[in-house]
């Protein structure tokens, strides 16, 4: 029997298959990643970087924020990527396809009713830096007050038939609803199923701080 050094405890055949293991031929180069058929590529290693235990779970695609539903974002202002101040609140948004936006020319109670049923929701904590909470407190202190000076104008308006007054009522009341929508919150839904969140209203300093979406 032929017994190869270095495994006398080994089977023969266990013997020839450790030895060959360790032989190699002297005309082949030595097998690198260059040369290796089976080795990954480079563009799927790179892919591959950007995972979401690596990034946690959130990255960019654009103007885009996106994450997965159980990530957290990072205690930084999404407007200017500074420390947030602390508490950070949690808020629902909710997003459903926008082609259901077309059954308000049937019926608004229709597609009231509808978009609760069929909406997605997600809850995600979008930190705000000192500055920024304080820019949307007066955002909504200026909302309420547009609101409270608007209806009152309208209903003095009706009461005294004066349609002008009236008009400048609805106005302020449109004003305040626009201030409301756009300097209140923080961040928006642009899409929400399964596998992620996609958020737009970040700044572009917060979102540089993600790593690109390779997905």
């Amino acid at each position: 029997m032929i017994t190869f050094p270095g495994t006398p405890d080994l089977a023969p055949a266990t013997q020839l298959l450790v030895h060959s293991a360790h032989w190699r031929q002297p005309w082949l180069p030595a097998m690198d990643d260059k040369h290796n058929p089976y080795a990954p590529s480079r563009a799927s290693l790179a892919a591959a970087a950007v995972t979401p235990t690596a990034s946690g779970g959130t990255w960019r695609d654009g103007t885009v924020l996106i994450l997965t539903p159980e990530a957290s974002l990072p205690s930084r202002c999404v407007r200017c990527n500074e420390p947030s101040e602390e508490p950070t609140k949690s808020r629902r948004i909710y997003w459903h396809s926008p082609w259901l936006y077309l059954l308000i020319l049937a019926n608004i109670l229709i597609y009231a009713v509808v978009a609760v049923i069929v909406r997605k929701k997600a809850v995600v904590a979008p930190g705000l830096c000192s500055a920024h909470k304080k820019r949307r407190r007066t955002g909504i202190a200026v909302a309420w007050t547009l609101l409270i000076a608007g209806l009152a104008l309208m209903l003095m308006g009706i009461e005294s038939g004066k349609p002008v007054v009236a008009v400048v009522g609805l106005l302020l009341i449109l004003v305040a609803l626009l201030v409301s929508t756009n300097v209140t919150r923080i961040v928006r839904a642009k899409r929400i199923d399964t596998q992620y969140i996609q958020l737009k209203g970040c700044g572009a300093a917060f979102l540089d701080s993600m790593p690109p979406f390779a997905g």
